[in-house]
């Protein structure tokens, strides 16, 4: 857990009462997904609102972003990358302009797009010929490439980065090294065998 800093009585932004009822509530059973997330992108936000690079709040030393931010994450159990997933998705998608149709996914993927106006507009607008926003359509909105091809370019320009590839191979680091075989001398203590059945 990181260490405590000279303001005891907060955490990020919020006093120590307030973060244990927020540590409690998103330990609760979740709602379904995208609420859930959201719900953590926005207490996320709440512990630690977005703020400019370098940011000092009257030269006090508070906990920092990534401090209060990995707290949130152990003391809930979730992966801090998680907690800021959430935290940076929840700051681009206020309340208001979320789509209860659209996947957490959509709306992380959607947040990609700078101008506010048109990220709030085109999650509004569902491609064409489609019922609702997958992750493939959405990374296709964002002129990302999208992992499972559509159309012929698409296909074509999938193949072309992959052609001539080798498969990846990972370096054995010493540490990951093989152990070396047993020598006739290693002596294998009874008691800890389990019996054969």
């Amino acid at each position: 857990m990181p260490a405590q800093t000279r303001s005891a009585d907060r955490i990020g932004s919020v006093s120590i009462y307030r973060y244990e009822q927020i540590v409690a509530e998103l330990r609760r059973p979740l709602e379904p997904r995208p609420q859930a997330q959201f719900a953590v992108g926005d207490r996320a936000l709440e512990i630690e609102p977005m703020r400019e690079p370098g940011y000092r709040e009257n030269g006090e030393d508070h906990f920092t972003v990534r401090e209060s931010l990995l707290r949130l994450a152990e003391d809930t159990g979730l992966a801090y990358s998680s907690v800021r997933s959430a935290r940076w998705t929840a700051s681009k998608w206020p309340a208001q302009h979320r789509c209860a149709s659209a996947s957490f996914m959509v709306h992380r993927i959607l947040a990609s797009i700078e101008n506010e106006e048109e990220r709030f507009t085109a999650i509004l607008n569902l491609p064409t010929g489609k019922k609702r926003w997958t992750a493939d359509e959405a990374n296709r909105r964002t002129g990302r490439q999208a992992p499972r091809p559509v159309t012929p370019q698409e296909d074509s320009a999938l193949h072309t980065v992959t052609q001539g590839e080798e498969p990846a191979r990972a370096p054995v680091r010493p540490s990951q090294s093989v152990s070396p075989p047993l020598r006739h001398s290693t002596v294998v203590r009874q008691d800890r065998l389990a019996p054969l059945r």
